[in-house]
């Protein structure tokens, strides 16, 4: 268990006399505490044109909903409360408040931490900013286009005891590549038989294969009485990319270590950010509460997944038939493996920055494709594009 031995933060005064404030009920109470401008009603004065005040840990019934669309709300961890769950500025956040967590505040625990490669290119500074020891394995085979799962599992077997594992839940960035259901079920086995601890990142959830279908591995290792971390972002699946909605849930052995992780967690958000916005999670508790509004989501979401599907199909047939069925060189069979916003196309980096010159088609050096860009009106530009660079660097 790694949370049990987690030790409440040190008081902060303003934040205790804030709570006994607002669960104090006499007629005769005055709150001349927190350090926000009260009008004449002695209520927080939220301007007419602008509600913006959210507690340090975030509205609750924001991260209830929150914690229920990853866990599900069949949850067991969620119904036992065992969940510590705080707002945080986006998935970028919540991934620092995590990292953070472990390394001020988990006694005992191996500080290295495995994060898979080609990744995301936050992780590795994120984690060395706080002193973290990060250590890579390959994750990708680009040849196949797929999870190089043999890799995954020798980092997961010869890893310390009690090592972190970075694991992006689903619509992996930038390789798109995804784990199958039994790789997720055999991953969680060797992970918890060695004790080690599951750092999710779920920042494109709904994306991939749907809602519940892009939390399994999630869900799973939870159903295994996985202890973890787990990074949520409202930013793409909602459209909230400035709002920065996220949130930081800690799923931990018993309800009074949750307890004691939440308040570790508030101590570090307090003296960070000071609260939590609340905009943006007003806006995602907004459609979580409204079933109607939920199932437009759920549409929108699916359309955005056929769309993205359908450009995949369509790039791939560009590229494999852009002069009169001769095959642009190259494997493209992965632009169709993959799963949510990217494909890693097979473009060096001189060909990214010749695309870019040359036909200002911008994608990332390592190849890269937000593959939402493309559109009817130019997939055909762009596949004849890459066929020109291709074959004039071959």
């Amino acid at each position: 268990m790694f949370f049990q031995d987690v030790k409440q933060g040190p008081p902060d005064p303003m934040y205790h006399l804030k709570v006994a404030a607002d669960q104090d009920t006499n007629i005769n109470k005055v709150d001349l505490g927190v350090g926000v401008y009260r009008n004449e009603k002695g209520q927080y004065h939220e301007l007419g044109v602008l509600k913006a005040y959210e507690i340090t840990t975030g509205s609750p019934e924001f991260l209830q909903k929150a914690s229920q669309v990853i866990f599900g709300k069949d949850s067991e961890f969620l119904n036992n409360g065992q969940i510590a769950s705080v707002q945080t500025i986006s998935g970028t956040g919540a991934i620092h408040i995590g990292a953070l967590f472990l390394r001020n505040s988990v006694p005992n625990l191996n500080k290295s931490i495995y994060v898979g490669t080609p990744t995301w290119g936050n992780y590795v500074p994120m984690f060395n900013l706080l002193g973290l020891e990060v250590q890579t394995y390959n994750y990708y085979d680009k040849e196949t286009g797929e999870v190089e799962f043999a890799s995954l599992l020798a980092a997961v077997r010869t890893a310390p005891k009690g090592s972190t594992f970075v694991l992006q839940a689903c619509c992996n960035n930038p390789t798109a590549s995804e784990l199958t259901e039994q790789q997720w079920r055999t991953l969680a086995e060797e992970m918890t038989s060695r004790g080690h601890l599951p750092f999710f990142d779920i920042a494109y959830q709904g994306l991939g294969r749907g809602l519940d279908e892009d939390a399994y591995g999630v869900r799973h290792f939870a159903s295994l009485g996985s202890e973890m971390i787990v990074a949520q972002s409202f930013a793409k699946n909602l459209g909230l990319y400035g709002e920065r909605v996220g949130a930081l849930h800690v799923v931990a052995s018993t309800k009074e270590a949750a307890a004691a992780v939440k308040d570790q967690l508030r101590c570090m958000i307090r003296w960070e950010f000071s609260s939590s916005p609340a905009y943006g999670s007003r806006l995602v508790d907004l459609i979580l509460s409204d079933p109607e509004s939920q199932a437009k989501w759920h549409v929108e979401l699916r359309e955005i997944r056929e769309r993205l599907e359908r450009n995949r199909q369509k790039l791939f047939h560009q590229l494999a038939n852009v002069h009169k069925h001769e095959q642009t060189p190259g494997n493209w069979h992965i632009i169709k493996r993959g799963q949510g916003l990217f494909s890693l196309l097979p473009l060096t980096p001189t060909q990214c920055e010749a695309l870019k010159r040359d036909y200002h088609i911008y994608v990332a050096p390592n190849g890269r494709m937000n593959i939402s860009g493309l559109r009817e009106s130019n997939i055909n530009y762009v596949a004849q594009s890459i066929d020109t660079v291709v074959r004039s660097s071959s």
